[in-house]
C-alpha cells in the first residue's frame, strides 16, 4: 500500500474517523499533568490579579460625613444628599441648632465638614476638599433659589421645574465618546490574548506531531486512517483542550473580578463572541501550518526552525496590530484586517474600536475560512507524502514538490 492511500476505519465515514482521533487528543492531553499545572498556575495567577486589585486598588472617594446649622438645616441635609448622589458619592449628614454644637463636633472628628449658613461657611477639619465645596455650593444654592421663589408667590410644581431641568448628556463627534479609549484598550487585550493562545496551542499541535513521528506511532494510525482525517482530528482534539482550558481561564477571571470590585462594561462583554470566533478561526489556520512544520521534522530539536516561517507570519501579524490598529480607519488597516494571517488579531481590535463595516468583517471570515479549508488540504497532502519519511529535516520546497508530485 503506497504513502498516503490508507483505507478508513470499515463502516465509519469521515466525520466519525475525525471524531475518534480527536478524541484521542483529548484523552492523551488531559491525561498529562503538564496541562493541570499549567491550568492551576494561570487560574492562581489570575486570581492573583484580582485579589491584589481589591488591596491596593483605589475604592474611589469616601463617604461624606457633614453637619448643617440652622433653621433650614433639614433641607438642607436633604439638598446635600441628593447633590452627592449625582455624583456617585455618599453622603451623611447630621443637624445641628447651633454653631457652636457643630463646630464642636468638627473638632472631635465626628463630621469632617461642617456648613454654617449664618457665616457663609463650610468649615473641613483638615484640608479643603474641593469637591465636597462644589456639593455643599449647589446644595446652598438649591435651597436659596427654592425659599426666594416661595417668597415671590410661585406655587410648588413651578418651583419644582424651575429647580428641575433637563438633563444634559455629552456627546462626541465621531459619536464614541469616552468609549474610544475603553474600545482600543478591549482589542489590544484581545489581540494580545489571541497571539498567546495562538503561539501556545500551535506549539503543542507542532510538538505531538513530531513525537507521533519520531515514535513510529504515525504509522500505526496512517494504516487505519486517512492523512486529512488524522489531521482534522489532531487539530479539532488540542483545540478542545485548549479551549477547556480557556473556559476554565474566563471562570477564573469572573471570579477574579469578583473579588476585585471592577464594574466590567458592558462593551467588554459584547466583544467576547466575536473575540471567541477569531480564535477559533485562527487557530485552526495556525494550527493547520504548524502541524505541516511538524510533518518534516523527526527530532523535537528540529521543530523550532522548521516552524520559523509560520512564527514570522503570526509575530508580523501581532507586529501590525501596534502599528496600524491604532488608526483603524485607515486604507492600510482596513485591507490588512481582511487577509487571513493578519485578520484573527487586526479584526477584533477594529471592530472594539467600531472602524470595521460589517462587509469588511464578512469577507475576513470568507477569506479565513476558505484559506482554513485549503490549507488544511494541502498539508493533508504533505502529511500523506512526508509523515513516514525520517532522518533528516525536509525543507519547504521539498514538502510542496512532494504534494505535488513531483517529490
Amino acid at each position: 500500500m503506497s504513502t498516503g492511500q490508507r483505507t478508513d476505519e470499515p463502516g465509519l465515514g469521515t466525520l466519525a474517523t475525525v471524531r475518534l482521533v480527536a478524541a484521542r487528543e483529548v484523552r492523551e492531553r488531559l491525561r498529562a499533568k503538564s496541562f493541570y499545572i499549567l491550568s492551576g498556575l494561570l487560574v492562581l495567577v489570575i486570581l492573583g490579579i484580582g485579589i491584589g486589585s481589591r488591596f491596593v486598588g483605589d475604592d474611589g472617594p469616601g463617604t461624606i460625613h457633614a453637619a448643617t446649622v440652622g433653621p433650614e438645616a433639614d433641607r438642607m441635609a436633604d439638598a446635600i444628599s441628593a447633590t452627592a448622589e449625582a455624583l456617585d458619592r455618599e453622603a451623611e449628614v447630621r443637624s445641628y441648632d447651633g454653631s457652636a454644637e457643630a463646630r464642636s463636633a468638627l473638632e472631635a472628628g465626628d463630621v469632617d465638614v461642617v456648613l454654617d449658613p449664618g457665616d457663609l461657611v463650610v468649615l473641613f477639619a483638615d484640608e479643603i476638599d474641593d469637591q465636597v465645596l462644589a456639593i455643599f455650593q449647589q446644595a446652598w444654592a438649591s435651597v436659596s433659589i427654592e425659599s426666594g421663589l416661595t417668597d415671590a408667590g410661585l406655587a410648588p410644581d413651578q418651583i419644582e421645574s424651575v429647580l428641575s431641568p433637563p438633563r444634559l448628556e455629552g456627546e462626541s463627534l465621531d459619536g464614541d465618546g469616552g468609549d474610544t479609549g475603553l474600545a482600543v484598550l478591549t482589542g489590544t487585550l484581545a489581540a494580545i490574548l489571541l497571539f498567546v493562545s495562538l503561539q501556545t496551542f500551535g506549539g503543542y499541535v507542532l510538538s505531538g506531531v513530531v513525537e507521533e513521528k519520531s515514535t513510529a506511532v504515525v504509522e500505526l494510525l496512517l494504516a487505519r486512517v486517512r492523512a486529512d482525517q488524522l489531521l482534522a482530528g489532531k487539530v479539532i482534539g488540542i483545540g478542545v483542550a485548549a479551549m477547556l482550558q480557556f473556559t476554565v481561564a474566563v471562570a477564573a477571571s469572573l471570579v477574579s473580578l469578583a473579588l476585585s470590585g471592577v464594574e466590567v462594561p458592558s462593551a467588554i462583554w459584547s466583544a467576547i463572541p466575536m473575540t471567541l470566533v477569531w480564535f477559533l478561526t485562527g487557530y485552526a489556520f495556525y494550527s493547520m501550518l504548524f502541524a505541516m512544520a511538524g510533518s518534516l521534522v523527526s527530532r523535537q530539536e528540529d521543530a523550532q526552525a522548521a516552524s520559523a516561517p509560520i512564527l514570522t507570519a503570526l509575530i508580523g501579524a501581532y507586529v501590525l496590530v501596534f502599528t496600524v490598529g491604532y488608526i483603524p480607519d485607515s486604507t492600510a488597516s482596513s485591507i490588512l484586517s481582511m487577509i487571513p494571517p493578519v485578520a484573527p488579531l487586526l479584526m477584533p481590535m477594529r471592530m472594539a474600536a467600531g472602524a470595521a463595516a460589517i462587509w469588511e468583517v464578512a469577507v475576513a471570515l470568507v477569506l479565513l475560512v476558505a484559506s482554513i479549508w485549503g490549507v488544511w488540504k494541502l498539508t493533508g497532502r504533505i502529511y500523506a507524502q512526508v509523515l513516514l519519511r525520517r532522518g533528516s529535516r525536509i525543507t519547504w520546497r521539498g514538502a510542496f514538490a512532494a504534494a505535488a508530485g513531483r517529490g
